[in-house]
């Protein structure tokens, strides 16, 4: 169980949105003391549909326009990623990922870290595939995802645990300890619990708030009732009322299919998501 990362790995690009989200994840790579990886997705041709039908000695200027282009994409994606470490003081390494293997996903498989920050919807530059919801999926590694709309506020001072008692949730609970340890506030919010006790007579989420005592977190018990409206919406209001600056939760997916099939709240979270969402599966 995890109680401080130690490596953070953060999806991004010279865009603007790119560098919101490198900021965040450098200043929790300085709180936690922990070493930052910058990724960077890559690929060998890039360019506009009209030119894949050039012919002739035009193929290799097209070629060689498009290498260019992506390798000034890449220097200014480690640049700014420089600049970053640099300003925070963090110990760092920029690592790009050239799409052109068969299987796309063998990187992401094969990254050792405690979290991955990455921007919702992902920064512009990176590849299509590199959405919060795929990297979560692929690497099972938990994901810091932040809305593009996000201030450069602090992350995780007002904390909101969507519990439901899943195993999803509780999965979330442990993976999100570093956060829950060192916020101002954290509150366990149970939405239409009778509707999700395992046994009758249980109360959802005293057990859970127990559980983060003994782990030095003194959890608020929030239970409230949806009252017909839709749990998403529900969840959302509280977090706004709250003012709270991360939400917790956990991401249900079939192991089987390599596209996510996330249950309706999850997904109606991540489409309409307004502050940053700590994921884990």
């Amino acid at each position: 169980m995890i109680t401080a990362w130690k490596d953070i790995a953060v999806f991004l690009d010279a865009t603007e949105q790119g560098q919101k989200v490198g900021r965040h994840a450098a200043g929790l790579a300085q709180q936690h003391k922990a070493h930052l990886v910058g990724v960077y997705g890559a690929l060998r041709e890039r360019g506009h549909p009209t030119e894949s039908y050039a012919r002739g000695a035009a193929v290799t200027h097209v070629i060689e326009r498009h290498r260019h282009a992506e390798a000034s994409l890449v220097v200014a994606a480690g640049r700014i990623f420089a600049d970053l470490a640099d300003a925070f003081a963090v110990s760092s390494e920029f690592r790009v990922v050239w799409r052109e293997a068969a299987d796309e996903d063998a990187p992401l498989r094969s990254l050792h870290c405690d979290l991955i920050v990455a921007g919702h919807p992902k920064p512009n530059d990176l590849p299509e595939r590199w959405t919060a919801e795929h990297l979560l999926l692929v690497s099972g590694i938990p994901v810091l995802m932040i809305p593009r709309d996000w201030s450069d506020a602090p992350i995780g001072r007002t904390v909101v645990v969507a519990w439901n008692g899943s195993r999803a949730a509780r999965r979330a609970v442990n993976d999100a300890l570093p956060f829950l340890t060192s916020a101002d506030r954290v509150i366990v919010l149970v939405v239409d619990g009778e509707r999700n006790l395992q046994r009758p007579g249980d109360d959802l989420g005293d057990e859970i708030v127990r559980h983060l005592e003994r782990h030095e977190v003194t959890a608020e018990l929030m239970r409230i009732e949806s009252q017909g409206a839709p749990v998403p919406d529900v969840i959302s209001g509280q977090c706004a009322t709250l003012n709270a600056d991360l939400l917790v939760i956990g991401a249900y997916s079939h192991p089987r299919t390599s596209e996510l099939l996330f249950g309706g709240v999850t997904r109606s979270l991540l489409a309409e998501a307004n502050l940053p969402l700590f994921l884990s599966r």
